[in-house]
């Protein structure tokens, strides 16, 4: 009786205060002369910061007031989040148990048994090749997509910015009039972005290339489907998630719609950035050049080899940041350093993965 009393309970509410970050690395490039500014946010993440909507964005809002106070926040300003920033928000609204668990798998059971009628709802209408992840995406797609709106609006109301917000991993993803998620269908790793009126702009930028920890419950999209972005200084942007920022179709695409801001919200999370490369997780460029370092340059080597700076030079893009996300959530730790492109000259993040970093990046 006591173990099944505890197999369903939810656990205890969740208090809404934020954890601070001791440090937080900030360091910034170029010089305002009125053209706008990239800001690239590195959060420290951790389970409790999904607990709630209040708690989700009071904890972004203190990195965008940390940015404000060093003079990086102006209605010509572009925020970059990084990837899956809100994939972990299908865990809001529960009970301390799916905070409390030290693995994703482990989270899983609290979460299951607190939806259970919408879970087997769901496991019985769809067929996933990971079936159980599918199963729980799509269960709390609606709560998780409700949130990001709410969120996201907010801030870049309040701070009168762009907002690129990362991605998630949400079904039927979409800039729709009243949510960022409608009906049933398939699952995408997808991102938004957030105008200073606070409406979703274009589309969902959904993810080209996913990498095969996702294969198995998401779809992958098209480079023709990438939307575009004209920010308020007359600059066009375009949105790559993490590894469609390794492949020549995407930015192929991107070049001809004649971008020249190219921003990629990113995460590592099963390799670190200094461990070995093992090569592409998922299809590689038919040139297997690449080859030749296998096991010979580093997981960031490759990164800055074969990723963003690689693929924008071929196209005398300008301007291009990527920023990873950081912390320990569920058993996964963050790593990765951002990269900014300057006007076609490499920059190097210097925060680790367990350090907070804000990135600013002035246009002209």
């Amino acid at each position: 009786m006591a173990a099944s009393f505890y197999l369903f309970w939810p656990g205890l509410s969740v208090k809404n205060t934020i954890v601070i970050p001791e440090h937080v690395f900030t360091k910034s490039w170029g010089d305002n002369v009125g053209n706008g500014n990239i800001v690239g946010i590195e959060p420290v993440m951790m389970p409790e910061d999904y607990s709630s909507i209040t708690r989700f964005e009071s904890k972004l809002d203190w990195y965008l007031k940390k940015a404000k106070s060093e003079g990086w926040i102006s209605n010509n300003t572009t925020i970059l989040l990084p990837e899956h920033i809100g994939t972990w928000l299908l865990a809001v609204d529960q009970g301390s148990r799916v905070y409390s668990e030290s693995s994703g798998f482990d989270s899983m059971v609290p979460l299951i048994t607190h939806n259970l009628i919408e879970f087997g709802k769901n496991y019985f209408i769809f067929e996933d090749q990971d079936n159980m992840t599918a199963v729980l995406l799509r269960t709390r797609t609606r709560a998780s997509a409700d949130a990001q709106l709410a969120v996201y609006s907010n801030l870049s109301q309040k701070y009168g910015i762009t907002l690129v917000a990362g991605s998630s991993t949400i079904m039927t993803p979409g800039a729709y009039p009243d949510s960022l998620s409608y009906g049933h269908g398939p699952i995408f790793n997808a991102g938004f972005v957030f105008a200073p009126n606070g409406s979703a702009q274009n589309d969902a930028v959904r993810k080209v290339h996913p990498v095969p920890a996702e294969t198995g419950f998401t779809t992958a999209s098209k480079p023709e489907f990438l939307p575009t972005f004209d920010l308020p200084t007359g600059h066009k942007m375009g949105v790559l998630i993490s590894a469609d920022s390794w492949f020549e179709d995407t930015v192929d695409f991107l070049a001809d719609e004649n971008v020249d801001v190219v921003l990629v919200p990113s995460s590592l999370s099963n390799t670190r950035w200094d461990a070995l490369w093992q090569g592409y997780l998922n299809g590689a460029p038919q040139n297997d050049k690449w080859r030749n370092d296998l096991g010979q340059i580093s997981e960031g080597e490759a990164w800055m080899k074969y990723a963003l700076p690689a693929q924008l030079a071929r196209h005398n893009i300008r301007w291009g940041m990527s920023v990873f996300l950081k912390g320990q959530l569920w058993g996964q730790q963050g790593d990765g350093r951002a990269l900014i492109i300057e006007d076609g000259t490499l920059h190097i993040g210097e925060a680790d993965g367990n350090t907070a970093a804000i990135y600013n990046l002035w246009l002209n």
